[in-house]
């Protein structure tokens, strides 16, 4: 089962590399209909708490030691962490964690709550570590009002139709899974 799980969270870290360069080659007005929150929520609910967060924090790592999987130029390595939107990808750790520790495997209501959560989670480290860069590092004055319209409102409602699909495909993989 062991060697099972750690090759579903290999292939999820690639699914997410995968889907971070997709974006490389289409416009970047589409960003908002990334498919990477998706794989988030999504391997939270097929990995458990702890394989979907190391297939997080697998696809994190190799993007910051230089490989182009992130979908903004530079596209890699460690100078992304200065980026204001570094944050989602920290985020992305802890989203996938908090989907799979609150998801039951076969309860849609778990599943629901659960990506909710980690939808949660990811806007809260996101969006503070917007704030942190944007002010702290960038120096422009900005308020937490400002991060929003930034950071939150163009993107919620595709990140809750996002989460819809994460939790329709997550149930769906789980129940096949069950079934075979």
């Amino acid at each position: 089962m062991k060697t099972r799980k750690l090759a579903m969270t290999a292939v999820m870290a690639a699914l997410m590399c995968l889907a971070g360069m997709l974006v490389h080659w289409v416009s970047p007005a589409l960003v908002p209909f990334s498919i990477l929150p998706v794989l988030v929520l999504i391997s939270g609910i097929i990995l458990g708490a702890e394989y979907a967060a190391m297939a997080m924090v697998v696809y994190l790592v190799l993007g910051l030691f230089g490989l182009p999987v992130f979908s903004s130029a530079p596209f890699g390595g460690l100078g992304y962490i200065l980026k204001p939107t570094f944050g989602f990808l920290l985020g992305n750790v802890a989203a996938a964690y908090v989907v799979g520790k609150v998801y039951r495997e076969g309860c849609l209501w778990r599943a629901i709550v659960g990506v909710l959560a980690g939808l949660v989670t990811l806007y809260l480290f996101g969006l503070s570590y917007l704030y942190m860069i944007l002010y702290w590092v960038l120096h422009r004055p900005t308020s937490v009002a400002g991060v929003m319209m930034i950071g939150f409102v163009p993107f919620i409602l595709g990140d809750l139709i996002k989460a819809g699909i994460a939790v329709w495909v997550g149930q769906e993989v789980v129940r096949r899974r069950q079934a075979s």
